[in-house]
């Protein structure tokens, strides 16, 4: 499905779905951070057609995506911002780094996993002590436990099963932060922002 979105892409998410979840992302993960000086080891992490890289540049020393459709890695090797572009399922890539990375960027990619817990336990191994994990997700309804399927195809998720499992995985919350992603058939979709870093 992204391969055939992929020339399209861009265009449907910004001009018509008012999305601004990179901008976003990366806002709420530089009031963790010092100012930008090019010093960190960065993973876009579902980096589709790379809206996020012009955005995390300025602080990688190295900066690579990570993506599972051929598609979208064309279009954002076209950017010519990562020194890197791997394509792989996201969970599998991390379980194969470790203490690889000072953070792990995942703009509007966890919406598509159901439970979290493998991917956020492979993240905290592939980060460096004290590294960063910044991502969105779709806020679940308030009944929720866990995680729902949406009629459009994304897992919303609730935060105390976020909260609950990041902690499991060795990863602390730095901030949860509420905003609108993107608009579904003219509506408002409302999110996270969550920044959770590794424990020494």
């Amino acid at each position: 499905m992204f391969d055939d979105l992929a020339d399209s892409f861009d265009t449907h998410l910004v001009e018509h779905l008012g999305y601004r979840t990179p901008t976003l992302l990366v806002e709420a993960l530089a009031t963790a951070l010092p100012a930008p000086t090019a010093t960190l080891d960065i993973l876009d992490a579902g980096c589709g057609t790379g809206l996020c890289a012009p955005l995390l540049r300025p602080y990688a020393r190295y900066l690579a995506g990570v993506d599972l459709s051929a598609g979208m890695l064309a279009k954002a090797t076209g950017r010519k911002v990562y020194d890197d572009l791997i394509q792989a399922e996201l969970t599998d890539f991390l379980d194969q780094q470790s203490d690889a990375f000072d953070i792990i960027a995942s703009a509007d990619t966890l919406c598509y996993f159901g439970a979290l817990e493998p991917v956020f336990k492979a993240a905290a191994c592939a980060l460096k002590s004290d590294g960063f994990l910044a991502f969105t997700l779709e806020d679940a309804e308030d009944e929720t436990k866990s995680f729902q399927l949406n009629p459009h195809g994304r897992y919303a998720h609730s935060r105390s099963y976020v909260r609950g499992i990041l902690e499991t995985a060795g990863l602390g919350i730095h901030s949860i932060s509420s905003a609108i992603l993107r608009k579904e058939n003219g509506l408002p979709v409302s999110g996270q922002i969550v920044i959770a870093r590794k424990r020494r």
